[in-house]
């Protein structure tokens, strides 16, 4: 066993981490990210991807 092992804690919720997690974050509070990323972000970048498309082929 690592007598080096310390306590670490979410940098969200304050919650302590298992000394096998390497993330910043808990599991929940990276699922909540996450989820807040694929409901916000990715349908916006689709969208002015398509529209980007769109434009492309009514130049061409």
């Amino acid at each position: 066993m690592s007598n080096n092992s310390e306590i670490r804690y979410c940098k969200e919720c304050g919650c302590e981490l298992m000394s096998t997690n390497k993330n910043e974050l808990c599991e929940n509070c990276r699922r909540k990210r996450n989820k807040k990323f694929s409901d916000g972000l990715l349908p916006t970048v689709a969208f002015v991807a398509s529209v980007a498309i769109a434009i492309i082929r009514k130049i061409k």
